[in-house]
């Protein structure tokens, strides 16, 4: 089980993060990840679900809203960052690619297999 302790223990840089805000990222994965589907990686997977969002939630706390993207380009003397803009149809899936942690999630989420359904 994931909580505030075990995730910081895991990604230390969110040490000083508070570990109700921790918990509450922690809750959303926890509605948002199907136990049963996950298996033995739920545990990772929330953890790396977390992670990621946690992540753009410290991007608005610092003032950006602004929606991220995979870098696509950089400059040094004129201070230019440009992202890439994935087509409509991706970007449920894109979203993960602006942060390391969302791209464990993905990376994890592959390895899953296909879910069965019985109607």
């Amino acid at each position: 089980m994931v909580d505030p302790t075990s995730f910081k223990e895991r990604f230390p840089e969110f040490s000083t993060v508070a570990d109700a805000r921790v918990q509450l990222f922690i809750d959303d994965a926890v509605v948002v990840l199907n136990e049963v589907y996950w298996g033995s990686k739920y545990d990772l997977g929330v953890s790396y679900y977390s992670a990621h969002w946690l992540t753009l939630g410290k991007n608005s706390e610092s003032g950006s809203s602004s929606p991220t993207g995979v870098v696509s380009g950089k400059s040094v003397d004129g201070v230019s960052i440009s992202y890439s803009s994935p087509p409509i149809s991706d970007m449920t899936e894109s979203i993960y690619g602006s942060t390391v942690y969302g791209q464990r999630y993905l990376a994890l989420r592959k390895t899953l297999g296909v879910p069965v359904y019985v109607v």
